[in-house]
């Protein structure tokens, strides 16, 4: 029962922290759980992918009805091509080493790390392959070719290795795609409810899940991302720019440190 309690809390902490920059917290709920709950991995990931996906459906309630910053165009196309591409990764897992796609990863994760933390980002003019939009307060060239190409790489290489590649997600759209921060972290917030929603309905249909955990914990996870959600807007974009480059990097090093664990 204490064990429980902790765990809750760790949950709801992260869930509040991951929320403020649109992120579903998956790489630190699953550590938590097999860590200190009497629970089999396998039980605990189909309880992570629960409360991700409850974490995304406030998130998305949050930054589409509040804040007005999901834009929906941009999320649909995106959405399609993680679907597709991660199940074609998943598919031919096994062509690369998982070591060699999890290094591939932390060395992604590092530089996107460094160019959101020194705001270095691509200039998107009018063009060919630029779409115009308009989201909010927002208006920006979205750059179809330098987004969609190599979100179709990270997908597919996130497929082989079994992780959601969503940390590249955001950084991916800022630094050449010319979205907003902030319209990137709202519309990733779609793409987490698209990846968990599915990804937990399989896990459902074929190991079902500790219901009794699941809920507490996405008791837990639905305050805290209301919470985290509501604090985005408050938040400068400086800071959110430097606490997201901080994620990235320390998402790579534990992402190194699961090599060799």
């Amino acid at each position: 029962m204490v064990h429980l309690i902790i765990v809750s809390i760790l949950i709801f902490l992260i869930s509040v922290i991951f929320s403020i920059f649109g992120k579903g917290g998956g790489e630190l709920y699953l550590p938590v759980m097999i860590s200190l709950l009497p629970i089999a991995i396998h039980e605990a990931a189909g309880v992570s992918l629960f409360i991700i996906f409850i974490q995304s459906l406030s998130m998305v309630a949050i930054y589409h009805h509040k804040h007005r910053l999901i834009d929906w165009g941009p999320a649909i196309i995106m959405a399609l091509i993680v679907g597709i591409f991660a199940f074609a990764g998943g598919y031919f897992a096994s062509v690369i080493s998982p070591i060699v796609l999890k290094i591939l990863f932390a060395i992604l994760l590092i530089l996107s790390s460094f160019f959101l933390f020194v705001n270095k980002k691509k200039v998107v003019k009018e063009g060919i392959f630029t779409w115009k939009r308009k989201i909010g307060d927002f208006e920006y060239d979205w750059h179809l070719l330098y987004t969609l190409i190599p979100l179709g790489i990270i997908a597919l290489l996130a497929g082989m290795v079994g992780i959601s590649g969503g940390g590249l997600i955001v950084p991916l759209c800022v630094l050449l795609g010319g979205m907003p921060l902030r319209v990137a972290m709202g519309t990733n917030t779609f793409l987490v409810l698209i990846s968990s929603s599915t990804g937990f309905l399989g896990h459902f249909a074929k190991a079902g899940i500790n219901w009794q955990i699941a809920l507490i914990l996405g008791t837990m996870v639905l305050v805290g991302s209301q919470i985290g959600s509501r604090l985005h807007i408050g938040i400068k974009e400086k800071h959110l720019r430097i606490g997201l480059s901080l994620i990235e990097f320390l998402a790579a090093g534990w992402m190194i440190i699961k090599i060799f664990i």
